[in-house]
This record gives C-alpha cells, sequence and structure tokens, in this order.
C-alpha cells in the first residue's frame, strides 16, 4: 500500500495538469501551438543533450538497445491488432501508441518515487534508446496518419531531435560535461516537460465525447498493448541475461516497469504539431496511463 500512496503523491500535480489543459482548451484560453511547439523545439533537445552527457558510457550500451528494441518489435502486435479488430483505427496511430513508452513524463517521476534519485540515471539510459525510436521512427509514423511517404520522409527532418542526438553524441565524444550550474536548471526543464505533456493530453481530450466511447474496445486494445510489451521484455530481459549478463538488478526492475508505462506524450505533442488524429491520440495516452496508475506500483510491490 505504502508503493501506491509514495507513487501516488509524487505523480498527483503532474495528473491535475490534464484537467487544466482541458479546462484551458474549453475556455479558448490558449492554442495548442503555444505549448507544443516549444516542447519539440527547445526543452525536450535540451533534455536530451543534457541526458546523454549524464549518462556513462557503459550505461548508454545495453540500456538503449533494449528499450529501442521494444518499440520496435512493438509493431508487430499493432499490425495484429489493425488486421482483426483495430481495422477502424489509423495503423500508423496504433504503431505509434504500441511502440512510444512515457519514459520522460512518466518514468522519471515514478522511478524517482519507487527507486530514488540514483535510478534516474538508468531511465535516462532506457529514455535515449526510446527517443531514438520515438522521435525518428515513431514520429514517421504519425506523419503518415496525414502525410505521402515522401512528404512524412521529409518531416523528419524538421524534428530537432536527430541534429540535437548527433551534437550530443558529439559533445560526449569529447568529454563535455553539464556544467554544474546550469544542472538545476535542467530540473526546471524535466517539471516543465512533464507539466507541458499533461496540459497537451488534457487540451485534446477537450473534443472527445467520452458517453459515445466504446470502453471495452480501447480496454481490450491497451490489454494487447500490456501483454505484449511485458511478453516482448521478458524475451529481451531473457537474451541479455543469456549472451551479455550485463544488468543489475536495478536495472532489470526499472526495464520490467517500462513494459508497463503508458503510451508517451509525444505522442500527442507530434498529433498536435502535425494536426493529425489529435484526439484518439489524447485518449490512448490518458486511458494507458489510467491502466499505468495501477499495474505499475502492482508491479512495484514485487521488488520490495
Amino acid at each position: 500500500m505504502n508503493v501506491f500512496l509514495d507513487l501516488y503523491k509524487t505523480l498527483i500535480p503532474y495528473l491535475l495538469c490534464i484537467p487544466i489543459g482541458y479546462v484551458l482548451a474549453r475556455k479558448n484560453i490558449i492554442p495548442k501551438n503555444i505549448v507544443s511547439k516549444p516542447l519539440l523545439y527547445f526543452f525536450m533537445p535540451v533534455l536530451v543533450i543534457n541526458h546523454v552527457l549524464e549518462a556513462s558510457v557503459e550505461n548508454l550500451t545495453i540500456l538503449p538497445i533494449i528499450s529501442f528494441a521494444l518499440s520496435v518489435a512493438m509493431i508487430l502486435p499493432a499490425t495484429i491488432v489493425h488486421k482483426t479488430f483495430g481495422k477502424g483505427e489509423s495503423r500508423s496511430l496504433l504503431k505509434s501508441g504500441f511502440s512510444f513508452f512515457n519514459v520522460a513524463f512518466f518514468g522519471i517521476p515514478v522511478v524517482n518515487a519507487l527507486f530514488g534519485k540514483e535510478a534516474i540515471t538508468t531511465l535516462i539510459c532506457i529514455y535515449i534508446g526510446s527517443a531514438l525510436y520515438g522521435n525518428i521512427i515513431g514520429y514517421f509514423q504519425v506523419a503518415r496518419t496525414r502525410f505521402s511517404r515522401k512528404h512524412s520522409i521529409k518531416e523528419i527532418f524538421k524534428v530537432p531531435f536527430i541534429y540535437v542526438f548527433i551534437l550530443a553524441v558529439i559533445l560526449k565524444i569529447f568529454g563535455f560535461e553539464t556544467p554544474s550550474a546550469v544542472e538545476p536548471v535542467v530540473d526546471v526543464f524535466s517539471v516543465i516537460v512533464s507539466v507541458a505533456g499533461m496540459l497537451i493530453i488534457g487540451i485534446n481530450i477537450e473534443q472527445v465525447d467520452f458517453k459515445a466511447l466504446k470502453w471495452s474496445y480501447y480496454l481490450k486494445l491497451l490489454g494487447v498493448r500490456v501483454i505484449a510489451s511485458v511478453v516482448i521484455m521478458a524475451a529481451l530481459i531473457g537474451l541479455e541475461y543469456a549472451f551479455v549478463n550485463g544488468l543489475n538488478t536495478e536495472e532489470t526492475h526499472v526495464l520490467i516497469l517500462l513494459a508497463l508505462f503508458p503510451i508517451a506524450a509525444n505522442l500527442t505533442v507530434f498529433a498536435s504539431f502535425l494536426k493529425s488524429n489529435e484526439k484518439q491520440s489524447a485518449l490512448l495516452v490518458l486511458l494507458s496511463m489510467l491502466i499505468s496508475l495501477i499495474l505499475v506500483p502492482l508491479a512495484a510491490m514485487f521488488f520490495q
């Protein structure tokens, strides 16, 4: 029970931003671009650079590869869902919804609450693999819901992450470190990103008619996502143990929880920026978060 309480006390301030975003959209107080563009072009790139510079070279190998592999592998169950009971959904949106994991907005406060600040380094390395997928392949998938394949490829090069990540790697190679005076600012940026991500969810769900929703359909869809991610993560951890065996217990625990994380709020950020499937993306993120708020602390209880 303490696990639930500790987790909820940490997340409640961020979760409250969802209804605030809903009210802001309902009253037409601010347009979505004011929130989404600074995230995409400034705050998220700063965090990416900081994450890469903080992570050790050792942690930058195994963990990002596993998180990237998880995202790629989740395309298969998303495709199966689309061919079976999810034919009414955009295939690209389903692929993104299955493959995007909320490592930053949801993961950082969760891991901090459950394992302490030391475990955030592990999460940062996991974030790099997820961000590589989400900001390149994932962004392409969201763009495909609106543009042609050729146009979508061009859209990828508008995402600053590619250039930011290359810059971060170059700085890492030359031994550059984040100045200690900048670290408090980066911590504030982390909070801003989490708050803004929740605001966008609230803004996007303003137009959703909850009374008309097919709850059983969405629960089935997200249930398949959870089961698939758990099975795939178990396989990846098993392969790592058999051939590398370089993970400690805490790193393994964080990876297990990753499979239970909700759909990344990046899906709504990208959808808002591209003006594509905004309501559906926000709905999937919100419902998956509600499920994760139950499953993550349940799984964490077994780690005690």
